[in-house]
Order: C-alpha cells, then structure tokens, then sequence
C-alpha cells in the first residue's frame, strides 16, 4: 500500500488552485447536525494562543485526473471537507461586509480554475447533494433545498461568525493557520477503502452502510477497474434509491431475510461480511478470507445472552449462521442489493403502483409493524397477484394489531417475519395465515385486552382503528378513503384537559360534570378506545372542550358515522359510556381483525 501523507493547515490544503476535490455519488449524503457543527466551531474559536488543533485524517483517491484540474475522490473526510466550505463561504460574506482583504483569499480556497478561465467550486458533493451545494455557494437561495441538513450548517455558521464582532479576523485566521489535518493521497482504490474502515475521525460515527460500502467496493477494486465502476454505480443507485430512509435499516431486512434468522443492529456488519463470505464466488481473493471461515465455529459456540424485549436487540448473540444461497459474483450481488433497495423503497415510500397496496402499507406503519418489513421485501419481488398480496397485508395487519393490543412479546416478531420468506408462492395467502397463526393471541384475549387498552402516544394507530370501524358500520365496499392526515383528527370525546382554570371558565366545567373522582379517572380513561373519535378539522376546533352538548352539535354535523351514533345513542357522556363503548368496539374488533 502506497501512501503519501502530508500534514497541512486548512490554509495549505485549500491554496491549490488545481485541485478539485469530488465526493463520489455512492458516498452517504451530508448529514452533520448541530452537536458536530457545535463541536468543530468551538475547537476553533477556543484555541488558546500558539495551540493547534488536529482535525483528522482526509483520504483521497489521486487514480482520476483530467487535463487541467486534478480532480481527486474523497473517500473520506466529506462531511467535515463539506463543513468547512460553509464556514468559509459564511467567513467570506461577513469579511466582505466589513472590506476586509481576506475575503479575497477565501474566494481563492473555495474555487479552482479550468482551462478556459471559468471558475469551479473545489469542492463537488455527490449528484444528490450538489445542486442545493451550488444553491447555497452561490447565494442563489434556500427555499427549494432538499437536504435541509445544508441549510441547518449554512444557518448556524451565520449565527455563530455574526456574534463574533471584533472577533472575526482572529477566528478566520485561528481556522486558517492552526487547524490541522492530515491528507493522506493512496494511487489505488483497494489501499483506499481498507484504510478508510480502519481510521476513526471525529464526527458522526460510521454507519453500518458505511462499513458495508467500503467492503464492497474494496473487494471490487482488488477484482479490476471493469468490476469496480460497475459495482460503483449499483451502490450509487442505491444511495439514490433510499435517499430519506434509513439505509441501515434496509441492510437489516436484507439480510436477515436472507439468512431467515434475527439479527441484532450490534451485529449487522459482521453478519453481512459473513453471509458475504460464503456466498459471493470471489470471496476467497480477499486476505481474511480463511481467517474468518475458521472464526466461524470459535463464535458459534458462545452461549446465548438472555432474552430482550427491546425490538431492536436480539435473543441471539450474533451467531454466525451458514446459510448459503447459490453462489453468485461480486456483479450480480451488487445489482440485487440495488433492485432490492428500490422495491425497499417502494414499501416504505408507498409508491406502489396499486393505490390499494399503497393504502395497506401506510395501514401498517400506522399500526407499527416494522418487523414485517422483512417479509414484505421478499413479498414485494414475487411473482405473486396484486389480490394475493392485498389479502397477505390484510393477514399481517390482523396478527400485528392485535399482537400490539395483547402486549406479546416483540422480541420474537424479527424472527417469525425473517422465517416467513421460506413460504411458497403456490398457496401463499393460506400459508402465511397457518404460520402466523401459530403466535395469534385468542379472541377471549383480544376482547378483554381492546376494551382496556390506552392509546396515549398511539395516535396514529388508534386513529386506523376508528378508520377501520367506520369502514365497518358503513358496509363499505372499497368506495371511498377517509383523508387521514390533517383533514380528519382524532378528538377525545372527554377532553384531554379539564382541571385547569381557564378550561372551565372557556369550555365548561367537565370536573363537576363527570362526577366523583373526576380528576382521578380522567387519566385512566381519556386515551381508551371509548373515548376516541375522528373529527373533519373544522369541527374538531369547534368542538375542542366544549362541555358535551355542545360537542354533540358538531358531531351531528359530521359524514363519520361513529359521530351519528354518538349523536343519536349517547346524549350524555361520562365514564360509563367510555366503558360501554369500549367494550363495544372490543365485540367490533375481533370481527374486523381476524384470519
């Protein structure tokens, strides 16, 4: 491994004027927030007098070249090098404002020039980035910025460089001569991306879809050049693919659907690289390759730590499962991670092209059935009917709802859903209700378990559920959706608030109204189903606190016919009919959430 590293101040890096610095399209996109922003303003502005600060390590890639400016991959240090941009853009403008002669060298350091004359940003973010980067460089304008992270850095540099006053030479010249980093130049991508896992920087730590990057393209650069650009472009399809969505999550769904077992987030890495090893055909040209088929049975013969009812760990200890698939290359793993992300983010956008499915699959965040994301990516690249697959998300909503309601355990559910995929296309509908089944809780439980359940913090499911009843009680036959963002709301029936002075003088005098221990049952039945409707806006605002009757004027203006009911059964409303209705809507329940 060749590598040329050179310890420069940010004045020194930025000083060449032909060299131009590109953050790759398959690299994650700025993502600093305040607490990194915080951190790199402040180990500027507190050095103390002849004190350096070293900022890290930047790897570049030096293989690409053209005529004029020498443009130079970044394989790490984006988000800081992106970082200190801002700053100085923000640096230029207020020492430009106070005609200080440093603004002009700052324009030296934020641009490179090419052959013909024409000035170019030094730094070049990747294809999602970019144009709100250019946006922001040249002042052009903020309101149609994607990437509102640019913006959040953009914003608070501006705050920060405006409150230092006097200040503001000292600042720029503390940033310009005694903020150190060490530039690290590798002439081949494969030294590049092994180096890049091994360095840690201060700033956000690497992410799992970092780690699985580099992996990849790493074993790419060591096959050829050929290899390389076309793995490159897979993963950059991916970034594009899931811009927005946790990609660290999609890994994990990935694989464990792969691997048909739980995995914990702790153990993600290891798992993939493993899977890798055994599944990919040019696995055994990487250097560690025997060194980890032979830790395989070493780490397999831990003992299992106890269980966990946090979703996000696991009952297992990282096992390393050896679960082969047909082996296939390096290309085509490359190109089914790319084609799985973009039906991923299909699911978890909703962009399907049947509104029907679209519409089951926000039902189900709703409900907050994570876990099955597992199975639906595998679902979702069958060869199965729309119907098919309508019926087995009615099938998941079922098991996941009332699961939630009977409080079982959600350890289990990354494991019942990572299994799952094994199920044939030929009688899929039947077979996901026979396994699914097998972890049901009963309709007894379900009954008693709806009737006392609290949905304080749940809005959103219980706003599906009364959805789903009013779908009930109408007969609908798929003619119509309720509008279940801000047109419909959810409107407690009893008001959240009812014991502070204002409430009583504005909407009534609910304490007196409810009766004895008021203020001590409220809290145990203001969140139950009973107590829960939907509301169009405008009668939500108007009915707000208002003591009962004058609710019930509003309700008698509605379409829902959960409000008709109410308006024409219950002309009080106290917590009795919050229990009564509960228990209502439980009998409702076991109808609608069933197999």
């Amino acid at each position: 491994m060749k590598i040329t590293p050179n310890t420069q101040t940010i004045g020194q890096f930025f000083f060449i004027n032909n060299e131009q610095f590109f953050i790759p399209a398959y690299q994650r996109r700025y993502a600093w927030g305040i607490k990194q922003l915080d951190a790199l303003f402040n180990d500027i502005n507190n050095l103390e007098d002849n004190e350096t600060h070293l900022l890290g390590t930047i790897i570049l890639l030096t293989e690409h070249h053209i005529p004029t400016v020498n443009k130079l991959e970044l394989v790490d240090g984006q988000q800081r090098l992106t970082s200190l941009c801002l700053l100085l853009k923000v640096l230029k403008e207020e020492l430009e404002k106070n005609n200080a002669k440093e603004y002009s060298e700052i324009e030296g350091f934020l641009t490179c020039q090419t052959s013909d004359g024409k000035k170019i940003h030094k730094v070049e973010l990747g294809d999602l980035d970019n144009p709100d980067f250019e946006k922001i460089m040249y002042s052009i304008g903020s309101e149609d910025i994607k990437n509102k992270n640019l913006l959040q850095a953009i914003e608070y540099f501006r705050e920060k460089i405006g409150d230092l006053g006097d200040g503001l030479s000292n600042f720029y010249n503390k940033l310009k001569n005694r903020i150190i980093i060490i530039r690290l130049d590798i002439a081949e991508a494969k030294d590049a991306f092994k180096l890049f896992e091994s360095i840690n920087n201060r700033g956000l730590k690497l992410t799992v879809t970092d780690i699985i990057k580099n992996f990849l393209l790493g074993h790419a650069s060591i096959i050829d050049n050929e290899t390389l650009d076309y793995v490159k472009k897979n993963w950059t399809d991916l970034i594009i693919n899931l811009d927005g969505i946790d990609s660290d999550k999609y890994f994990r769904h990935f694989l464990m659907g792969k691997l048909k077992v739980k995995i914990p987030n702790s153990k993600l890495a290891d798992q993939f690289k493993h899977y890798y090893y055994i599944n990919i055909k040019e696995a055994d040209r990487l250097s560690d390759y025997k060194t980890h088929l032979n830790l395989i049975e070493r780490v397999n013969k831990e003992v299992n730590k106890p269980e966990s009812d946090d979703e996000d760990d696991s009952t297992d200890n990282g096992k390393l499962e050896n679960y082969v698939d047909e082996k296939t290359d390096i290309k085509n793993f490359s190109k089914s991670l790319k084609n799985s992300s973009g039906v991923y983010a299909q699911i978890m956008n909703r962009q399907l092209p049947n509104k029907k499915i679209n519409q089951l699959l926000f039902d189900l965040e709703r409900i907050e059935a994570t876990p099955a994301l597992t199975f639906l990516l595998n679902l979702f690249q069958r060869k199965i009917s729309d119907t098919e697959i309508e019926e087995v998300l009615k099938i998941i909503q079922a098991f996941m709802l009332r699961r939630h309601i009977c409080e079982e355990r959600t350890s289990i559910l990354d494991d019942i859903f990572s299994k799952l995929v094994i199920i044939d296309d030929e009688n899929i509908v039947e077979n996901v209700k026979a396994r699914l089944n097998e972890d049901l809780p009963s309709d007894e439980e379900f009954i008693e378990k709806f009737a006392k359940a609290n949905f304080k913090g749940l809005e959103n499911r219980a706003k599906y559920i009364l959805e789903q009843f009013e779908y009930y009680l109408i007969g609908n036959q798929n003619e119509y959706v309720l509008q279940s963002g801000n047109e419909v709301h959810l409107e407690h029936i009893i008001p959240l608030t009812i014991d502070t002075k204002k409430a009583i003088r504005e909407f009534g005098n609910w304490p007196d109204y409810l009766g004895n221990k008021a203020l001590e049952k409220h809290k145990d039945y203001v969140w139950k189903i009973g107590n829960l409707t939907i509301l169009a806006q405008k009668l939500n605002i108007k009915a707000s606190n208002n003591p009962y009757r004058a609710k019930l004027k509003e309700y008698q203006k509605s379409n829902i016919e959960l409000n008709k009911n109410l308006y024409n059964t219950c002309k009080s409303f106290r917590f009795k009919e919050v229990k009564n209705r509960s228990e209502e809507f439980a009998q409702m329940a076991v109808k609608i959430w069933k197999f």
